[in-house]
């Protein structure tokens, strides 16, 4: 018995920005097993920019869930939403792939009107009432350790449930006009720097962070291996930007601070420059799939799981008996931060750095 004959596909991953990041290589992986298909995403409007213009998509459903959420008082709330479920409806979806696993996921991939509904079974589900919406549960495999694994498990539950991950590509598209914009404000920033390395230390979690000092000793680490490295500094709110300055005040003139860039904007400054350095936070992921490459640090979640994935990348992981222990509260927290160097760091960023120039 052959492949299933999907003509219609709709993918629900909503949030956060990592997840949809992670998530891209299923856009690959179903221009390919569903070679024809139409195949729509579903997700928070926040970060729909990663999917804008993606050609594996005919549209991206967004969806402005924490308004209407603070707003659902209001008629216009109400009605925007209503729009919504009524424009995801129009798919007329023969099948819907729910990669998020929790009740609001669940609750719009019902509402998609698709009669094939996949998900995660109980093992792997985030929230218990997502079962209650699916009705095709997939069970994860021992091997499926990354997140990506977990992800392509279920859209190819259809088609055999066998996947090559090697060979699927993570697609932003970032347009000319973008890296045109991105070229003239690293050059205004850091005139005759290179090579360049984006370093975006803020996350949500504090138990996730460096302190400024660790990335400034990273980068003067780097800095003896190529005297005329430069690092632009990114940031997505208020607290972010402090600490980005903290770092540039420690590092010096070779440090610049970048503005506030819009998602897109941000793909094209990785991609531009074309290295990285964060800890386990969104804006790592979205520049490791425009196509930079990487070096991470992971205190309390498990690289092996998250990290972006290939030879262009390299992680760091606390070597804490207790590290990945998903806390956002530990005593040990400062432990935890010194038992990762900034001298490692600068040696894994050399390493790739070497490799490419």
């Amino acid at each position: 018995m052959g492949p299933p004959e999907f003509r219609r596909i709709l993918i629900v991953k909503l949030s956060a920005l990592g997840d949809v990041a992670h998530a891209l290589p299923v856009i690959d992986f179903l221009s390919r097993a569903a070679s024809g298909a139409q195949v729509d995403w579903a997700v928070d409007r926040r970060f729909a920019p990663l999917l804008e213009g993606n050609k594996g998509l005919r549209r991206v459903v967004s969806f402005d869930l924490r308004r209407w959420k603070q707003g659902w008082s209001t008629s216009e709330a109400r009605r925007e939403a209503g729009d919504a479920v009524r424009s995801l409806r129009e798919g007329m979806y023969d099948v819907a792939f729910d990669l998020q696993g929790n009740a609001k996921s669940g609750v719009i991939t019902r509402l998609s009107g698709a009669p094939l509904r996949y998900g995660f079974d109980r093992e792997g589900v985030r929230e218990a009432p997502n079962l209650l919406f699916t009705n095709r549960k997939v069970a994860l495999r021992p091997e499926d350790r990354h997140v990506i694994q977990k992800y392509l498990r279920i859209v190819s539950a259809p088609f055999g449930g066998s996947f090559d991950i090697a060979g699927l590509r993570s697609v932003i598209v970032v347009t000319e006009a973008q890296v045109r914009r991105a070229a003239q404000m690293v050059a205004g920033i850091l005139p005759g720097a290179a090579p360049l390395v984006v370093v975006h230390a803020g996350t949500t979690w504090r138990t996730k962070r460096m302190d400024p000092v660790f990335w400034a000793e990273a980068m003067r680490g780097l800095r003896e291996h190529f005297p005329r490295m430069g690092a632009l500094l990114s940031w997505g709110d208020e607290e972010e930007r402090r600490e980005a300055e903290s770092i540039r005040g420690i590092s010096g003139a070779w440090a610049g601070l970048l503005p506030r860039l819009a998602l897109g904007e941000l793909a094209a400054v990785s991609r531009i420059c074309g290295f990285f350095m964060a800890p386990d936070t969104g804006p790592l992921h979205l520049a490791a799939a425009a196509g930079a490459r990487t070096v991470s640090v992971f205190r309390v979640t498990d690289g092996n799981r998250n990290a972006p994935l290939g030879p262009g990348h390299r992680f760091l992981q606390a070597p804490m008996e207790c590290t990945a222990c998903l806390r956002k509260r530990c005593d040990r927290d400062a432990e935890c931060r010194r038992s990762i160097s900034p001298q490692a760091a600068a040696e894994a960023m050399a390493g790739l750095m070497r490799g490419t120039i």
